[in-house]
């Protein structure tokens, strides 16, 4: 599935291709309209230009390369062109017409711009050295061979690689910055998350409880807890075991928010409605059932403690709540769900059996 990020580079790269095919339209019908002695060189390079647009537009479109890909492809269109333009002077018509200095100087910065974009750090470097020297020294060439202002344009030439200097300062804070970001949100995220399940760790679950704990809206809180999963462990090994953790995690990170809570405990949270949420909680353990049905030659189960959060209740005293009533359900034979404090404050605990809302139910 595509990005946004993509999808939205996509539609930019969209209307690129749009206003490239009509500045191209425009410079070619100027040069076949006029006599200027360059109309050659626009006429040679804007069609290519023109197709390159439309090849490149058609690829976007139907989505048959990457958008880096492209990127590559229109740095190396964009630089022959721009770039030919000077030699192509220089040698048809010996020298630099009027206000082609402009043109050559808005050529340059585009290619840079697009080096600095499209390659890394370093190849952006040489890359816009190379063209900058070689533009300077082409330039310097002509006026020494015409008599021209040579010390004018070498001050011009010292003021562009001033500016081809702060763009490379700024684009490598830009990479630099992007990095650091990105590494920073990948610590922050691995902070936050189990390496064994990908769920939330306890650190993460603690984060939802305070976010939830400010909002509005009651939740329901359960603690789940893999039966005998030590005698698991010893009679099929700790990578069995890990299989089943994840097998469990699979199943219950269907619920809004799921944390693994300690070894072999999980947080669930709903933020339905209360009868919903313990509906949708009962719904949630059968759904995990079909997880792990089978998995090994043993029955899987899991006993829960659940809670109802009334809106400003300290998650704490919910969490207590909770575990409290998974010890019940331990002691009441496992394989089941028991409720306290479900839907008003003030009301009695219910429980379910393992006959209707255990993992390894029969209903």
């Amino acid at each position: 599935m595509e990005s946004t990020t993509e999808r939205t580079r996509r539609t930019y790269y969209l209307w690129a291709c749009t206003f490239g095919l009509l500045t191209t339209a425009l410079l070619t019908a100027q040069s076949l309209m006029g006599n200027s002695p360059e109309r050659l060189y626009f006429l040679v390079t804007q069609p290519l230009i023109a197709l390159f647009c439309v090849a490149a537009a058609g690829i976007v479109y139907i989505r048959r390369r990457t958008v880096m890909g492209l990127e590559r492809a229109a740095l190396v269109i964009v630089t022959l062109s721009a770039m030919s333009r000077l030699p192509f002077d220089l040698l048809y018509l010996g020298h630099v017409p009027a206000g082609a200095d402009g043109q050559l100087l808005i050529g340059l910065v585009m290619c840079a711009v697009m080096g600095f974009l499209t390659l890394g750090s370093r190849a952006a470097t040489g890359f816009v050295a190379t063209l900058y020297l070689t533009y300077t020294a082409l330039m310097l060439l002509n006026d020494l061979a015409n008599d021209g202002p040579w010390l004018n344009t070498l001050a011009t030439q010292l003021a562009l690689g001033t500016l081809l200097l702060l763009l490379a300062s700024l684009f490598r804070f830009r990479i630099g910055y992007a990095q650091a970001s990105s590494d920073r949100d990948t610590l922050q995220s691995l902070a936050l998350t189990d390496a064994l399940t990908g769920l939330l760790n306890r650190r993460g679950g603690e984060r939802t409880l305070n976010s939830l704990s400010t909002g509005n809206d009651g939740y329901l809180l359960a603690l789940a807890d893999v039966d005998d999963f030590k005698a698991l462990n010893d009679q099929f090994g700790h990578p069995e075991g890990d299989r089943v953790l994840c097998a469990l995690a699979d199943g219950l990170r269907r619920a809004d928010f799921t944390a693994r809570w300690g070894g072999e405990e999980f947080l669930i949270i709903l933020t339905l409605p209360c009868p919903q949420a313990s509906a949708e909680l009962k719904d949630l353990t059968h759904h995990t059932h079909q997880r792990v049905s089978g998995l090994l030659p043993r029955p899987i189960t899991l006993s829960m403690g659940a809670t109802w959060v009334e809106p400003g209740q300290p998650w704490q005293d919910a969490l207590q709540e909770a575990d409290l009533a998974l010890y019940r359900a331990k002691a009441a034979g496992k394989n089941r769900i028991e409720f306290t404090h479900t839907c008003a404050r003030n009301a009695p605990h219910t429980q379910e059996s393992g006959h209707t809302a255990g993992l390894h139910s029969t209903a």
